[in-house]
């Protein structure tokens, strides 16, 4: 044990991810269980560290410069790392030098930095070695304290575990009811739905025919025609049944007959024609709104409820009655 620190210790001058402090915290933890001596760990941890920083000082004040010079030198010991270094020395002298020990990332350039800058020993390992001191003691302190008191904080965690069990269980019920409730919001709203889908994009994939998928957008406009003539309260019964008949035999759509007394989303109209507008370009809804005209002539529906249906239809998207009165002098044109 006491060798793995000492290694621990002096490689993290050299490799900063070395978790060296962790191991500190370790050994003084398993003095708590007969394996180690807290001063002993301390000591091991502290005079290793040093001659590791030692030895790369001397190495850096007799070779760095010309080390550091190649690329495979900045590679090791980056310029902008020195640079810092360099600029806290000159602010703060030897307490650059000590700060420097205890700053992540920075810690290992310290030993280098002050072999390059050529400082005397005393002037680079005195304040190194304090802080390494104050450090790793730190370390060991709060390592020991946890072996010492380690019964309370297993209890602690126990306890910890089960209230973050017994939570994780609440959030994963809440969860499942806000998927429960989300579904059946989905399911009482088939206009949305349907606008939804007829807005959806055709599919990048060059191996569809295009057929099909012209189909399938024709089909998604026609289920948008039959949600909104349920949505649409001045229609009938009796109009909603033909509107229905007609799609539906053409379409294949299911019938919507028992939903004819109160639809859902009649109060909604006004909110998701905001929505519509906020989300879908003008082209885009133009588009959608030809091919409801389109569905709307080749059905067969009476010319009183199709003129409102395609009102309705344009209000829902945000269009205007220019709009629509251009989308039906095009297609009237070209029936013609």
């Amino acid at each position: 044990m006491y060798i793995v620190l000492a290694l621990l210790a002096a490689v993290e001058n050299i490799i900063p991810p070395v978790p060296a402090d962790t191991a500190v915290a370790l050994g003084a933890f398993l003095s708590h269980r007969g394996v180690t001596t807290l001063p002993l760990v301390f000591a091991v941890t502290w005079t290793a560290n040093m001659l590791g920083a030692a030895g790369i000082y001397f190495a850096a004040r007799r070779y760095g410069r010309r080390l550091f010079a190649t690329p495979a030198g900045r590679r090791l010991l980056a310029p902008g790392a020195i640079a810092a270094i360099e600029r806290e020395y000159l602010r703060f002298g030897v307490l650059g030098i000590f700060l420097g020990r205890f700053l992540p990332g920075i810690r290992a350039v310290v030993a280098p930095f002050a072999g390059l800058a050529n400082l005397s020993p005393l002037r680079a390992l005195i304040p190194m070695g304090l802080a390494s001191a104050i450090w790793y003691g730190g370390v060991a302190l709060v390592g020991s304290a946890i072996g010492a008191n380690w019964s309370q904080i297993e209890a602690l965690l126990r306890g910890l575990n089960l209230t973050l069990g017994a939570v994780a269980l609440v959030l994963l019920v809440v969860i499942g009811i806000v998927v429960l409730v989300r579904r059946r919001q989905r399911g009482r709203q088939p206009l949305w739905g349907a606008l939804r889908r007829a807005f959806r994009e055709p599919t990048a994939d060059p191996n569809r025919d295009p057929a099909v998928e012209a189909r399938e957008a024709m089909q998604s406009a026609a289920l948008l025609l039959l949600e909104l003539a349920y949505a649409e309260d001045g229609f009938t019964p009796a109009e909603r049944l033909e509107v229905e008949a007609h799609l539906r035999e053409r379409w294949g759509l299911e019938s919507r007959s028992a939903a004819a007394a109160a639809h859902p989303e009649r109060s909604r109209l006004q909110s998701y024609r905001s929505r519509i507008v906020e989300r879908f370009a003008h082209d885009r809804r133009l588009a959608l709104v030809e091919r409801l005209w389109q569905v709307a002539f080749a059905e067969g529906i009476d010319s009183a409820a199709r003129s409102r249906l395609l009102v309705r239809a344009t209000e829902l998207l945000g269009l205007s009655a220019q709009d629509a009165a251009e989308v039906g002098a095009g297609l009237t044109g070209a029936e013609q």
